[in-house]
C-alpha cells in the first residue's frame, strides 16, 4: 500500500516471524467454520423438507482444504513479488539502536517512520497443571487430523465461541468455559439470544463458572472447575486455550527504542487512536496494536499512509469499525451499545425472526437493536442472527458517511433481504417522529 503511494519502503523480516498471520488465520477458520455448517445444514435438513442426515467428517480432508485456501495467498506475500514492486526486503536479527535507528545485520536503517507490525500470540493464563497436559490454541488446532471426543475451550472471545461451536457441529462433546470474559463488550441482550441458539445446537456453555486447575490423567484430562461456592471435576479429551491475543513485543528488538507501557495492561503499548506510540516515528498496527481483526489493521495501515503522503491527519473511529463473532447465528456491533443512553437517545428493536429472508432459511432466532437520537442519528448498532453482517456493514457505511435512519427508508432492497431489518428500524423512527406540519403538509394539499 506504501509503495502504490510512491513511498520509498523497508521490510524487515525477523528471523522467528510471528506464527499467526492474523488475514490467513481468519481465512483458515472461515474455511474450517464453512465445512462444521455444511455439516449442520445436513443434520437439520428436515426443517427444509429434506431427509435428516449425520454427517461423517473428515478432519484430515477438512483442514487440508482449509491450508490450500489460506496458502493460495501466500503468492502475494513472497519476497520476488515484493522485490518486484520496488520494495527492500531484509531479513534477519534487528534490533533499535536507539529511537530513531533500527539495524539489521550490518545496516542501520533511520526512516521517515517505523510501521510496527510483529503481530501478537496467543495469551496462555497461568492455570496449574496447565503446562503439564497437551493443549491447542487457536494458532495449531487446525493442525488436528483425529476427531475429538471431548473439548473444553477455555475463553470466552470471539474466536473461542467460533471454533466451539464448529467442533460441536463435526461431533465433539465441547464445553466452554469463559473463564471470566464472556465476550466483553458486546451487548448482553444480544449475546443471550446467541447462547441460546449454541446452546439449543448442544453447546455446553458454563458462563457462570471458571477452570482452577487441570490433573493429567492417563486418559484424557481432569479439569478442576469452580462454580460459585461448588466445585465439580470434568473429564474431557483435549483442551483449547482460546483467552485472546496480547502483543508479541519482542524485548530484544524493542528495549533500546524507549516504548512507553499501558499503565493498565503491561503486555501492551501506550497507544493513541490511530496506534501511534510515545515514539512520534513508530507506529503500532494490527497484532501490535492490540488487535487481531484484519480490517481493523488495513484502516490503521490507511490512516498511517495517507498521514505519510499528506493527506489529512484520519482517525480510527471505533463506533464506525464492526467487530464480529463468526458463528451461527454471527453477532455484529457498532459501538457501545450497552453503555448509558445520553438525554434524548432511545433504542429501536427489530425482531430478525420475522424477517422474510430468516423465515425461508427456518432460522428462528435474531434481533437487531440501534441507539439513535430525535434527529435520527445512528450512535451504535448491534445485530445477532441472519445476514448480521451485511446489515451491521450497511449501518457502518451509514454511520461514516453522516446518513441518519430516516435514509435508510429510501433504500431500494430487493425481496427477500436481511437488511429489510433496516427498513423496519426506519419506519419505527418515522412513525415515532412523524414530519412537521406546515408548508411540507400544505404544499401537497395546495398541488392536488
Amino acid at each position: 500500500m506504501a509503495r502504490q503511494r510512491g513511498l520509498d519502503v523497508v521490510l524487515l523480516r525477523r528471523p522467528n516471524d510471528e506464527a499467526n498471520d492474523p488475514t490467513a488465520g481468519s481465512l483458515r477458520r472461515a474455511a474450517f467454520n464453512a465445512s462444521a455448517e455444511r455439516a449442520q445444514a445436513l443434520r437439520t435438513a428436515g426443517s427444509l423438507g429434506l431427509n435428516n442426515a449425520e454427517p461423517k467428517p473428515n478432519f484430515r480432508t477438512i483442514s487440508e482444504r482449509a491450508d490450500a485456501i489460506a496458502d493460495a495467498m501466500a503468492p502475494r506475500d513472497t519476497d520476488d513479488r515484493l522485490n518486484a514492486l520496488g520494495i527492500t526486503v531484509l531479513s534477519g536479527d534487528a534490533a533499535f539502536l536507539d529511537r530513531n535507528t533500527l539495524r539489521c545485520g550490518e545496516q542501520s536503517i533511520r526512516p521517515r517512520q517505523f510501521a510496527l507490525t510483529t503481530g501478537s500470540r496467543p495469551l496462555i493464563p497461568s492455570l496449574p497443571g496447565l503446562d503439564q497436559v497437551n493443549y491447542f490454541t487457536p494458532d495449531n488446532i487446525g493442525d488436528n487430523l483425529r476427531k475429538l471426543s471431548h473439548l473444553v475451550v477455555i475463553g470466552g472471545d470471539p474466536t473461542a465461541f467460533e471454533l466451539a461451536q464448529a467442533y460441536r457441529r463435526l461431533g465433539a462433546m465441547v464445553t466452554l468455559v469463559p473463564q471470566g470474559g464472556l465476550l466483553p463488550g458486546f451487548d448482553p441482550e444480544l449475546v443471550a439470544i446467541l447462547l441460546r441458539t449454541l446452546r439449543e445446537e448442544g453447546l455446553v456453555i458454563l458462563d457462570d463458572a471458571e477452570v482452577t486447575a487441570n490433573n493429567p490423567r492417563s486418559q484424557g484430562t481432569g479439569i478442576a472447575i469452580k462454580r460459585g461456592d461448588t466445585e465439580d471435576n470434568l473429564d474431557v479429551s483435549h483442551i483449547l486455550v482460546a483467552m485472546g491475543r496480547p502483543p508479541d513485543l519482542d524485548g530484544g528488538l524493542l528495549d533500546a527504542s524507549q516504548l512507553r507501557r499501558n499503565r493498565l495492561s503491561a503486555d501492551q503499548l501506550q497507544l493513541g487512536p490511530n496506534g501511534q506510540t510515545s515514539n512520534g516515528r513508530i507506529t503500532a498496527i494490527d497484532g501490535a496494536a492490540g488487535t487481531d481483526a484484519p480490517h481493523i489493521g488495513l484502516r490503521q495501515a490507511s490512516l498511517l499512509i495517507n498521514r505519510l503522503i499528506g493527506r489529512g491527519n484520519g482517525r480510527l473511529d471505533t463506533a464506525i469499525v464492526p467487530r464480529m463473532v463468526q458463528t451461527q447465528p454471527a453477532l455484529a456491533q457498532l459501538g457501545p451499545l450497552s453503555s448509558t443512553l445520553r438525554p434524548g437517545q432511545f433504542v429501536l428493536r427489530s425482531n430478525l425472526a420475522e424477517n422474510d429472508a430468516a423465515r425461508a432459511q427456518s432460522l428462528p432466532h435474531g434481533a437487531a437493536k440501534l441507539v439513535v437520537d430525535a434527529k435520527g442519528t445512528i450512535s451504535a448498532a448491534g445485530v445477532v442472527g441472519h445476514g448480521a453482517g451485511e446489515i451491521i456493514g450497511v449501518l457502518a457505511l451509514a454511520l461514516s458517511n453522516g446518513l441518519k435512519l430516516g435514509d435508510l427508508a429510501q433504500l431500494a432492497l430487493p425481496q427477500p433481504s436481511a437488511a429489510a431489518a433496516l427498513i423496519d428500524l426506519a419506519d419505527q423512527f418515522q412513525a415515532r417522529h412523524p414530519s412537521p406540519g406546515g408548508w411540507r403538509t400544505r404544499l401537497p394539499r395546495l398541488s392536488r
